[in-house]
């Protein structure tokens, strides 16, 4: 049976009561990363369209902190799927965990850095230089600016990267604090954008994978312990993971509702972007959710490159397609 952790988070973190015994055998806990927004509108759609239900399961979504967080969470038992990144679950493996990704959500890394227009004009890589970048503490940008600078030719000395709270880097940017800032598709670039507008000011941004970083992002993560004790469970629920996924591509006006009406104090302006932002980063509904085998070993590669690991961890160990079919 499953484990029944009991964590029903709503948008205020409150922690509702734990579920009785007998509700254990379907219920299933997902950690979303982060906060509430529209790139988990895959998520809330097969919660509120009933298709975990169909699938013999009930699904309670819970806020993350961040994904290296949340696989090591995932891996530790303390929910039984997550919102990860290939980074998170290679860190986690190569310091003995076992968590993997069987689900494939971003089909690019969607992270690049924002500016406003006016103060800057960055169109490449070279016009960072000189300039200050704030980042999260613990992001990635905190190891993949340096190497993707040096990749276009930029010297990495040439940026000061500075190591911020992840919640204040948006207002610094906005307020001059720093000269670019983080901004991920589907997440905070369309946060940024909108604190912009109030400001009376507009946002650019470069984005990363136009300029050689060609790597997967977030996707779905379970455990060793659920794919080996619960594969049925698995499957059921990245395949009604996927079909909400695959309606949202088809329905991102009503998908931004769904998501607002079980979070009501976002705002549905910044959820809609969000969304639509997540089906750019969905790429070819044919094959929705799932890896290409040479992109993700390209991906490995290239994280391996700038992270000193405790082991080589295979790429086979990282992700499966085994539990994904594609919705009609």
């Amino acid at each position: 049976m499953i484990k029944c952790i009991g964590l029903q988070w709503l948008i205020a973190l409150t922690v509702l009561t734990a579920c009785s015994s007998d509700q254990a055998s379907n219920k299933v806990t997902y950690n979303m990363a982060w906060l509430p927004q529209g790139s988990q509108a895959g998520i809330v759609a097969a919660v509120e369209l009933g298709y975990y239900r169909e699938a013999g399961l009930e699904v309670e979504l819970a806020r993350g902190f961040g994904a290296i967080r949340t696989a090591n969470e995932v891996d530790q038992g303390m929910f039984d799927f997550g919102y990860a990144d290939p980074l998170s679950v290679l860190l986690n493996r190569a310091n003995g965990g076992g968590v993997r990704m069987v689900g494939s959500i971003n089909t690019q890394w969607p992270a690049g850095l924002c500016f406003v227009i006016g103060r800057h004009q960055i169109e490449s890589p070279a016009d960072l230089a000189g300039l200050t970048v704030g980042g999260g503490q613990s992001s990635p940008i905190q190891v993949i600016l340096p190497q993707w600078l040096e990749m276009n030719g930029v010297d990495r000395d040439s940026v000061v990267l500075l190591q911020m709270d992840p919640a204040v880097v948006d207002a610094a940017l906005v307020e001059g604090t720093i000269d670019a800032g983080e901004c991920w598709k589907g997440s905070n670039k369309a946060v940024v954008e909108s604190r912009a507008a109030a400001a009376d000011a507009a946002i650019g941004w470069i984005e990363y994978s136009r300029f050689g970083l060609d790597l997967y992002g977030s996707g779905l993560v379970t455990s060793e312990r659920m794919l080996t004790e619960h594969p049925d469970i698995v499957a059921a629920f990245v395949q009604a993971t996927f079909r909400g996924y695959a309606w949202v591509i088809s329905h991102p006006e009503e998908a931004a509702d769904l998501v607002q009406r079980r979070f009501p104090v976002l705002d549905r302006s910044v959820t809609l972007q969000q969304v639509n932002e997540t089906i750019q980063l969905l790429g070819d509904p044919a094959s929705l959710g799932l890896f290409k085998p040479d992109r993700m070993q390209h991906t490995l590669e290239f994280l391996n490159t700038v992270y000193s690991l405790a082991k080589t961890v295979d790429a086979e160990a990282v992700y499966t397609n085994e539990f994904n079919i594609r919705p009609n």
